[in-house]
Formats: C-alpha cells, sequence, structure tokens
C-alpha cells in the first residue's frame, strides 16, 4: 500500500486517510453515524478534486448517494476533503489508464465529468479524456448508460474578472445554446447506447442571496430550466 502525503491506499484501492495508530484521531476523522446508504444509487465523479468536481460530489453525497470520486492527484487538500464527506469513496484514475476508470465505473449507474464549458471543449485533450470516461462506461461490466457532463459558474467571480456568464438568452429570456463542440461525442453516446447529458450550473454563493440556476440538456436537445432563489433576509 503506497502512502503520499498523509493518504495511503487500502487493500480495494480506495484512497483513506492515514494517521498514526498512538496518536488520538481528531473529529474530523472519527466515525460519525450517517444514514444506510447500502441501496443507495451509486455514482461516479471524475475531476472530483477540481473545485467543480468537489462541489458535485458535495452535492451528490447531500442527496444520500454513494459517490465514487476520481482523482489524478491524492496529495491535494481536496483529496483529504473529499475522503471525509459521507457516502464517498474516493479512487486514483487517470483518462489515459483505462483500466483504472474501469475500476471506478464498477457498480455504477451514472457518470460525471466536469468540463470548463457548456457548448464545446475547452481542447482537444478535454474532449479526448471525455471520450475515454465514454468509452469506459460502455465497457465496464455491467455497463454504466448515463454520462453527464456538468459545467460550472461563479456569478461573483465572473463579475470580478469582467466576464460574462456562458448562458446568454435571446431579448425575449429563451436560450438557444450550439453544442456542435460536443457532437461528437453526443454522437458516440448515441451509436453506444449511452445517454449523454449537458448540464450547466450557474450559481451566486452570497450568503445573503444564494441564487443558482441549472439547466439540462439532453439527447432529446430539449432544455430542461430548474432555478433557486433565496431571499435576502431582514
Amino acid at each position: 500500500m503506497g502512502i503520499f502525503g498523509g493518504i495511503k491506499k487500502d487493500e480495494h484501492g480506495n484512497l483513506i486517510e492515514e494517521w498514526p495508530s498512538h496518536l488520538p484521531r481528531p473529529p474530523s476523522m472519527r466515525q460519525i453515524e450517517d444514514v444506510d446508504r447500502s441501496s443507495a444509487e451509486q455514482v461516479a465523479v471524475f475531476g472530483a478534486n477540481t473545485q467543480e468536481g468537489f462541489t458535485l460530489v458535495k452535492m451528490l453525497s447531500a442527496k444520500g448517494m454513494r459517490v465514487v470520486a476520481a482523482v489524478r492527484v491524492f496529495g491535494s487538500k481536496k483529496t483529504k476533503k473529499l475522503i471525509g464527506l459521507k457516502g464517498v469513496t474516493v479512487k486514483q484514475a487517470d483518462t489515459s489508464d483505462r483500466e483504472s476508470l474501469l475500476t471506478v465505473l464498477q457498480g455504477c449507474s451514472r457518470a460525471f465529468a466536469v468540463t470548463r464549458y457548456w457548448e464545446k471543449f475547452e481542447s482537444r485533450i478535454e474532449e479526448k479524456m471525455a471520450m475515454d470516461i465514454l468509452n469506459a462506461c460502455s465497457a465496464v461490466s455491467p455497463p454504466v448508460k448515463a454520462v453527464v457532463l456538468a459545467t460550472f459558474e461563479d456569478i461573483a467571480a465572473l463579475k470580478s474578472k469582467g466576464k460574462r456568464s456562458q448562458i446568454v438568452p435571446t431579448r425575449d429570456g429563451r436560450i438557444f445554446p450550439d453544442f456542435g463542440g460536443k457532437k461528437n461525442l453526443d454522437s458516440k453516446g448515441k451509436e453506444m447506447g449511452v445517454s449523454v447529458t449537458h448540464m450547466m450550473t450557474s450559481y451566486s454563493d452570497d450568503a445573503s442571496n444564494k441564487k443558482s440556476l441549472i439547466l439540462l440538456r439532453g439527447q432529446n436537445k430539449r432544455i430542461v430550466v430548474n432555478s433557486f432563489i433565496q431571499d435576502e433576509k431582514k
């Protein structure tokens, strides 16, 4: 079992936090009672140790799901935080290593992959990574029949940098995104029988005025909108 920065792999290849047995365990490492998740849906999240990926894992964990969080580098602070989340198993995986992808996907019903942009890939490298995950979803037994490409944008962060949202509605408030930049992946998913959904989450995490807008675009090309606004407290 390899050890790096206080994190090691157990006999199942899961990443766990190492702690000297002769020292008292800090509160964050003590076993806390949790709901029974044995029958809960299990999903995989790739890119889990990015800020966006961590947010996604945290959301899915809070919903009571079992989450396999895939990370490339396991010596980061985010990885330690992932290990501490309820119902979360952390595994090391690289999209160039097919076996590691299959290990992460084993027993999962859905796979989430974080992408920078909603309507297109940031680069050919990102597209290849997504394609590798899609191929692994089709190859694992039993196969994973649903892949979600998840994109996040922080409204406050965009404003501070003078940037605009990726969501640009028409004057009458309608949205007509162009997914030409992801058409190859969509076509491959359809060919393999794997459903591909594009999820865009635009949010403001201001403590006094939380709000979010989630857009989903599936293979039927229809856009489903889900919004949340928390009124400012007086």
